[in-house]
């Protein structure tokens, strides 16, 4: 996922250059300079950050850790090792960040696809810093960590403590829930809505469950990024509806994250 900011973040900063002077046109979103940059420089920080700590992880050996200390829900992963499953996951995280693309289809979103690719872009990035950060605080050793013909000496290095959350889903719900929810707001009456929604809600189900096959998350791991992709992908495009103000939600970021205020 870190290799998706090789073009996210160039992508969003030439968006941004256009706003201030570009017109907000008649979609559902308006995008601010000064909003859009602190979400974009939010997510970023917070990435860079977690991705810092995480080189800081003490390394640990496999002697180290105790089976015990896994609930017997998350327990079940430990006993898969599918390296298809692994690289099928890889494959259904890649399709789910390509969905956004499917909006060129339709004329009006089409027309706003420079606005969408800058929301796109944020999501992305504050869904990954998010998800940096709890991985560089969990420390959760993966399942694969408790096969019994790993030697004990094994040395434990960043990325086999980095479970908690399970960052394929949570880009997966990110990605599957924007575009659902962008569609929906350029479309409310289309009769694919439900499809639409179906595919949002699988793809994420089906890579999480193939995280867990190729013993690289836990169950728990798995629903904890699917809800914070999802909210991720559904409520940044809501943030940015033009009529926000009546609805008084406000996203702003903060040392620790970002602070969500919804007003009723």
């Amino acid at each position: 996922m870190n290799q998706l900011f090789k073009w996210v973040l160039p992508l969003i900063f030439a968006g941004l250059t256009t706003v201030a002077v570009w017109a907000q046109g008649d979609g559902p979103y308006y995008l601010s300079l000064k909003q859009e940059l602190l979400y974009t420089l939010g997510g970023a920080s917070t990435t860079f950050l977690g991705n810092y700590l995480r080189t800081k992880t003490p390394e640990l050996t496999r002697a180290d850790l105790e089976l015990e200390g896994i609930n017997f829900i998350d327990r079940i992963a430990t006993q898969f090792s599918s390296e298809q499953a692994d690289r099928l996951s890889d494959k259904t995280l890649v399709a789910s960040v390509g969905l956004p693309l499917l909006l060129l289809a339709g004329q009006d979103s089409r027309r706003d696809f420079v606005k969408i690719s800058i929301l796109f872009g944020e999501t992305m990035l504050i869904n990954q810093g998010l998800t940096d950060m709890i991985k560089s605080i969990a420390l959760r050793p993966r399942p694969y960590v408790f096969d019994e013909n790993l030697p004990p000496s094994t040395i434990l290095r960043s990325n086999d403590r980095a479970s908690f959350l399970s960052g394929h889903t949570s880009g997966s719900a990110a990605a599957s829930f924007f575009f659902a929810r962008v569609f929906t707001d350029y479309y409310p009456d289309s009769k694919l809505k439900p499809y639409v929604w179906g595919l949002a809600f699988a793809m994420p189900a089906l890579t999480g469950y193939l995280r867990i096959r190729g013993g690289q998350h836990y169950p728990t791991d798995v629903v904890a990024g699917y809800a914070l992709g999802a909210s991720i992908g559904y409520f940044l495009p809501k943030l940015h509806w033009k009529d926000r103000r009546q609805n008084r939600m406000t996203m702003m970021p903060t040392g620790n994250g970002f602070y969500l205020n919804v007003k009723l």
